[in-house]
């Protein structure tokens, strides 16, 4: 299962990235009990890589999406949530 966000520009840093994602992440690890979810991010987003951090996800390896390098995050049913 894989996770994504994206938010307008004018509501940057609001926390809208974080809530969402948290609630969806949940709704995948507590709900659908998928044993395991990923999210793509390109190393050079550090905004995402906050949320990523923010949501308990962890860097597993580096692959490519559409020819871009981009990190693999993830975290597994059980894992614990990092507030940063």
């Amino acid at each position: 299962m894989e996770l994504g966000w994206n938010t307008y520009r004018a509501f940057w840093g609001q926390g809208f990235a974080s809530e969402a994602a948290a609630a969806a992440l949940h709704h995948a690890l507590e709900v659908r009990r998928e044993p395991k979810v990923r999210a793509l991010i390109a190393s050079a987003n550090d905004s995402s890589l906050r949320v990523a951090r923010r949501l308990g996800l962890a860097y597993e390896a580096d692959t490519e999406l559409y020819g871009k390098a981009v990190g693999v995050y993830t975290r597994e049913r059980g894992g614990s949530v990092v507030q940063a």
